[in-house]
């Protein structure tokens, strides 16, 4: 880690909004008192729970991993507190307050960005206003990331099961295999408009 980082971070529940100030300054103080003296972790060290579940308790904390995330690892503090800060006050970056602004930047000087660094979640250059994020952050992603992808794989086979099921049944049943050649004509035209509606509706939720 680099020289010259100093200092932790605490957050609000996880999925929980963020507390007000006092408050958050308060949490933040208790957590910093405990890690005085320790040394920044290198990086790829192992988390155990309670340090996940305390570093992903507080929505900036997670917003600044899914920032560094999607810019490469690597970002400004400036361009971090901007982003949370616009976030927070359903605003754009360019008609945020100086108080606004402010706000969020001193939060994660102070506390959050260095909590995370003592942790080696990310290597925080309190000097240079710069972090990076490291390999211990794969520790705290299936908490913080919702399972779309594996979701999108389920509703991606869906489909095609349905069609396939439906293409059959009303195959066996048009040409008089087993028990199906007593449903009549009208029934399988019902069975495929039922089909065809579920496949619709199952795209739409995807």
């Amino acid at each position: 880690m680099s020289a010259g980082k100093t200092g932790s971070i605490d957050e609000g529940s996880l999925g929980r909004t963020e507390e007000s100030s006092g408050e958050e300054a308060n949490a933040d103080d208790d957590s910093n008192l405990e890690m005085i003296g320790q040394s920044s972790r290198s990086n790829g060290s192992s988390l155990d729970k309670g340090e996940i579940f305390d570093l992903l308790k507080n929505s900036r904390r997670r917003s600044t991993i899914r920032y560094l995330r999607e810019h490469g690892g690597n970002a400004e503090l400036k361009d971090i507190a901007e982003h949370i800060a616009a976030e927070e006050n359903d605003t754009t970056v360019r008609q945020l307050s100086s108080d606004q602004r402010k706000r969020v930047y001193i939060g994660l000087y102070q506390c959050h960005l260095p909590k995370m660094d003592k942790l080696g979640v990310v290597e925080y250059d309190k000097n240079r206003g710069t972090i990076e994020l490291q390999d211990s952050v794969t520790q705290l992603l299936q908490y913080i990331e919702p399972v779309e992808e594996d979701e999108g794989l389920e509703w991606n086979w869906a489909v095609p099961a349905v069609a396939a099921c439906l293409v059959v049944v009303v195959s066996l049943g048009t040409l008089g295999i087993g028990p199906l050649s007593a449903v009549p004509p009208t029934g399988w035209t019902l069975v495929s408009v039922v089909g065809i509606a579920v496949i619709v509706g199952i795209q739409y939720l995807e």
